[in-house]
């Protein structure tokens, strides 16, 4: 009698534990769409060198930029680049995780989203290339300014 109690008592448990409502979960990329909304400055953009093998940094240079010379605006799930005030290229883009992948047609852009505040965040891509048979990797950076 104990173990067929015990044996109810468990699966009345089981059926209450996986019965209980879970709390919904907030979508991430949402949230990040909904913080990027608005116009960004671009203020500077780091070009990183690095030789593949061991990972050693070889050149590092930062450019800043001018005023309004360099701004992106996202709308909706829509993001337009502008040079100097002037509007030069549309994607539709979404976040995925940390990567902000920018589309238009069939080809596609895709940069790591890293946020520094909620006033700043950056771009970041990558690319790898050899230099006289060694195997090499660009990072650059550009960071924007919240308007």
């Amino acid at each position: 009698m104990k173990k067929h109690l015990m044996i109810m008592l468990i699966m009345a448990f089981a059926v209450f534990i996986t019965s209980c409502k879970k709390d919904k979960e907030t979508d991430s990329s949402q949230a990040t769409i909904a913080k990027l909304q608005g116009r960004w400055m671009a203020t500077s953009q780091v070009e990183k060198v690095y030789e593949k093998a061991g990972n050693k940094l070889v050149s590092e240079k930062t450019t800043p930029y001018i005023a309004n010379q360099r701004e992106i605006e996202y709308k909706g799930n829509e993001i337009t680049y502008y040079f100097n005030g002037t509007p030069e290229d549309t994607y539709s883009y979404a976040i995925i995780g940390t990567e902000i992948r920018l589309r238009e047609d069939n080809s596609g852009v895709y940069y790591q989203l890293k946020f520094y505040s909620d006033t700043q965040h950056s771009h970041t891509e990558e690319y790898d290339y050899k230099n006289n048979a060694i195997e090499m990797k660009e990072v650059t950076e550009t960071i924007y300014s919240r308007k």
